[in-house]
């Protein structure tokens, strides 16, 4: 693993403001701290971890890759950008440069605090916590970077600046993922259970337990899959509302609701926190609709620039009477059928992102967006268990799930109908949440899911779509700083 040693601590790792630079693995300093100054308390500890959470609010463009275009969405045709529509898609690409720069600054931050925080006199549980979290956060952005362009630099510790990179190589995927599946390992025992109500959306024992199944899932180590969502579903921690549609909306956050029992359960294993003007979610605007019939365009309830959009054919995925499909899957708002002036027959939106509790300001609002739900986790265990021993021991996972959406329990199914049941359900429950993009990744069926559809709206990605799509390009600028040692994925030429 390629070492990069501290000599100064860049100050700019701990602004809240967001400021990007022309490098993404270095930022540029702007003054610096010798380290030991900073931080000096758990208050300065506090602060830069909670710097490290700050790089999921940029996230946008991560969480647009995950499921456009996939097999339940498409951009709308007044943009076509090129990570959607596979048309000159280069290391200069804006979507692959932001992607990376977004993680890579995430992770310097996290750097920051595993580095440093070990030393700062404070209560030790507390400071372990701390550390905790940062690790979950390092392990969460590496696991977007392999996914998105597969090995990668693993950069562990603080750096100097551009000459310590001159010569650093990408690590191989194995190497990454044995570097998150330690990162989290590490952080398991000793984060919380829970916060206060004023500390909600910081990661939990569930969510580093949860996301490190989910990391195994994708290496298809199905057993080791299994035991982690057995100890998340074990613990008691969490449970399925009853009413599904009552997931979404700002005042549904952090709020635990009825299970079918009329117990009171938690749904909500990590989300990603949005306030409106501060740390600004775009989220409303990208999935909505720019309908003329909506008054108010872009800032209504509804209204957006058509970047995400449901497929025809993903409505035609829910079963007769699936009551997630009024939230999933909406023609008709305020009493307008939704039909789009620049996507000739395209119209349906999402309604997991309309809110009515905030005006949208500037096209942001405050509604969060969750990353791992407890829904997603049963589904998860229900398809480690029939990979690893067939649908016998799985059918208790998915039918609760579809038990809360009005459908008839699945059986008698073999372990190849039970895999395809399994894929259209994660595509139902799970719609436009960040997933689907993935799951058709690891499943190893994302290049023949584009290129074999025959939706008019995927028509331009299904020409273009080849094979070395199912990574994006490294930014050419990173190979530039390397000298050349950071090589360039198959596929994409360098620019001239």
């Amino acid at each position: 693993m390629k070492k990069i040693y501290k000599i100064h601590l860049i100050l700019l790792l701990f602004c809240f403001s967001g400021t990007s630079c022309e490098d993404i693995l270095t930022e540029e300093p702007k003054s610096f701290l010798t380290p030991g100054t900073f931080p000096a308390n758990e208050k300065d500890a506090t602060a830069a971890v909670n710097a490290a959470y700050s790089r999921l609010n940029s996230s946008i463009i991560t969480w647009y890759y995950s499921f456009t275009p996939s097999d339940i969405a498409f951009q709308g045709f007044h943009n076509k950008r090129p990570s959607s529509y596979f048309t000159n898609l280069n290391s200069l690409n804006g979507d692959a440069n932001s992607m990376w720069r977004e993680a890579y600054e995430g992770i310097l931050r996290t750097n920051t605090v595993i580095s440093l925080v070990p030393d700062v006199d404070m209560d030790p549980v507390t400071r372990d916590a701390i550390i905790g979290e940062a690790k979950f956060l390092r392990a969460f952005y590496y696991f977007d970077l392999v996914r998105i362009y597969g090995g990668v630099p693993i950069l562990d510790q603080l750096n100097n600046g551009p000459e310590d990179l001159v010569g650093i190589t990408r690590n191989s995927v194995e190497e990454v993922y044995a570097f998150i599946k330690k990162d989290l390992t590490e952080a398991i025992p000793v984060l919380p259970d829970s916060y206060p109500a004023d500390q909600k959306g910081r990661a939990t024992w569930g969510a580093a337990t949860a996301l490190l199944g989910k990391v195994h899932l994708t290496l298809k180590e199905w057993g080791e899959a299994g035991s982690k969502f057995d100890e998340v579903i074990g613990s008691g921690n969490y449970g399925l509302f009853a009413d599904y549609n009552s997931l979404w909306g700002i005042e549904n956050e952090h709020v635990m609701k009825p299970d079918k029992n009329g117990n009171l359960v938690n749904e909500n294993v990590f989300d990603i926190q949005w306030k409106q003007n501060e740390r600004n979610g775009f989220v409303t605007s990208w999935v909505g609709s720019r309908d003329v019939d909506i008054v108010g365009a872009v800032n209504a309830p509804g209204g957006g620039w058509e970047n995400m959009l449901p497929l025809p054919e993903y409505g035609d995925m829910f079963e007769e009477g699936d009551l997630r499909k009024e939230k999933s899957y909406v023609t008709v708002l305020d009493g307008n059928v939704l039909e789009s002036p620049r996507t000739p027959g395209a119209g349906p939106i999402t309604g997991k992102y309309i809110d009515y509790a905030e005006t949208p300001k500037n096209n942001n609002n405050s509604q969060n967006t969750y990353v791992i739900r407890y829904a997603d986790v049963l589904l998860m265990k229900a398809e480690a268990e029939n990979e690893l021993n067939g649908p016998g021991n799985a059918y208790q996972y998915i039918n609760l799930v579809r038990e809360r959406a009005g459908l008839a329990g699945l059986s008698g199914l073999t372990q190849e109908s039970f895999r395809q049941a399994l894929r259209k359900e994660r595509a139902t429950e799970l719609g436009f949440e960040g997933h689907r993009k993935y799951d058709l990744l690891r499943w190893g069926i994302f290049v023949e899911t584009i290129r074999n559809s025959t939706s008019p709206f995927l028509e331009i990605p299904s020409d273009n779509i080849q094979n070395f799509h199912v990574l994006m390009p490294i930014p050419n600028r990173e190979v530039e700083i390397s000298q050349g040692t950071i090589t360039q994925n198959p596929g994409y030429e360098s620019p001239e």
